[in-house]
């Protein structure tokens, strides 16, 4: 972390706000803090923007974006979409039909669960149903289909489930071959499911660091001007952008090594109330 100081220093500088959703901008009852909320408009009517970098899909973010009052482009899918609410698409990182019929006949040779992920929804079909109780995806909007075979075009993320670590790690290394030129396939634990282990699969080059990077370009901002704030995992890409780090206080000790500043508050005790009204006293 850096001195109190410093922290006041560079927040004088800050425009942006960049925040992950699930753990982060949201409470355990999937709602906005109160502090949040008025802090945001206050902060917007100076000057200072707030946006989002989440895995959720973009149709699941958006009431969220109307309810702060957000009209610069929101970054979904890990930054696999960044569009805003008007409908203006910055960016759109699609994965090529040939690779999703590749993943597909992984996920049915190992028999782990497969789910096909687009900016409005996910699509699964009947023998994968058991997936979307293992998937932390609150307000997503999730569709039955008889199969796969009319989703191969504008698929954004490929979601597989499985309980057994090495098969996933090996279809891992099977999608990211050769060399992850064309995809990128993560492994991460469940955050929410003991035992059981995901694989997502974006286009190569897509991450929540190079989301940023396009966001920042946009804006006309450069990375000390910008803040972005995490609690998990998946929110390393978005520390390493090089902005002001600030890890919830319920965040993994990874990211909280990596942060300039710990919140007092947890997610649930809107702990992004609280940086943004630090950064409203700074500015």
């Amino acid at each position: 972390m850096i001195t109190s100081s410093e922290l006041k220093k560079r927040l004088k500088n800050i425009k942006l706000v960049v925040t992950d959703v699930d753990g982060t901008l949201t409470n355990y009852d999937n709602e906005l803090g109160e502090t949040t909320k008025i802090k945001a408009k206050e902060l917007k009517q100076r000057g200072v923007l707030l946006s989002f970098a989440t895995q959720r899909i973009h149709s699941s973010i958006t009431r969220y974006a109307k309810e702060l009052e957000i009209d610069i482009p929101l970054m979904s899918i890990n930054g696999a979409l960044i569009k805003d609410i008007s409908g203006f698409e910055l960016s759109k990182s699609l994965i090529s039909p040939k690779k999703v019929q590749k993943a597909l006949k992984l996920a049915e040779k190992y028999f782990v669960r497969i789910a096909i992920c687009y900016n409005d929804e996910i699509i699964y079909t009947e023998n994968n149903s058991v997936l979307k109780d293992f998937m932390f995806r609150l307000g997503t909007d999730y569709r039955l289909v008889e199969n796969y075979d009319n989703y191969f075009d504008n698929v954004l993320e490929i979601i597989m489930l499985g309980n057994e670590k090495n098969v996933i790690k090996h279809i891992q290394s099977k999608m990211n071959f050769p060399y992850k030129l064309f995809l990128n396939a993560k492994y991460y634990r469940s955050s929410s499911k003991s035992g059981v282990y995901h694989l997502e699969i974006r286009k190569s080059g897509v991450s929540k660091r190079t989301g940023m990077i396009k966001l920042a370009r946009h804006l006309n901002l450069k990375k000390h001007q910008i803040a972005v704030i995490g609690d998990w995992y998946n929110d390393r890409d978005l520390f390493d952008f090089g902005g002001l780090n600030i890890a919830l206080q319920n965040a993994v000790p990874e990211l909280k090594n990596k942060a300039d500043y710990i919140t007092k508050f947890n997610n649930d005790e809107d702990g992004v109330g609280e940086f943004l009204t630090i950064l409203s006293e700074n500015l």
